[in-house]
């Protein structure tokens, strides 16, 4: 996986639309981090994501640890809450995780299918205090 960092945090004025920015604000109550919810069980959610080229999953939170897991290769771009604006290759098979998410350490961002083909993710979200 490779990361392009397009946009600096704090820089509102160049890629950010008034459309972004206004979704941006709703978006802290959005704690729905995949499409479809496959499973759920007392510790943990699976999500799953397929987005078709050119199409978006909403602005949402993620205050809890997870990981996922790239099921095709792709291109990404996804606005963070800080202003910083993310472009990311993934490659089938690879696998982020994030420990150390809570309420008090949070990010807000996007998820746009830049690329060609449809991008497939699996993401499991682990439920705090378990």
């Amino acid at each position: 996986m490779t990361t392009k960092e397009i946009n600096k945090k704090g820089n509102w004025d160049s890629f950010w639309t008034e459309d972004l920015k206004e979704a941006l604000k709703t978006a802290e109550k959005n704690e729905i981090v995949g499409e479809h919810l496959l499973l759920e069980t007392e510790t943990f959610k699976v999500w799953n994501i397929q987005l078709l080229a050119g199409k978006s999953l909403p602005f949402h939170k993620h205050s809890k640890p997870y990981f996922y897991t790239a099921i095709t290769s792709g291109k990404s771009r996804s606005f963070y809450n800080d202003g910083k604006i993310v472009d990311t290759e993934y490659k089938k098979n690879d696998i982020t995780y994030f420990n150390n998410l809570s309420e008090s350490n949070y990010f807000i961002h996007n998820l746009k299918n830049i690329g060609n083909n449809t991008l497939i993710f699996t993401t499991v979200e682990f439920k705090q205090n378990q």
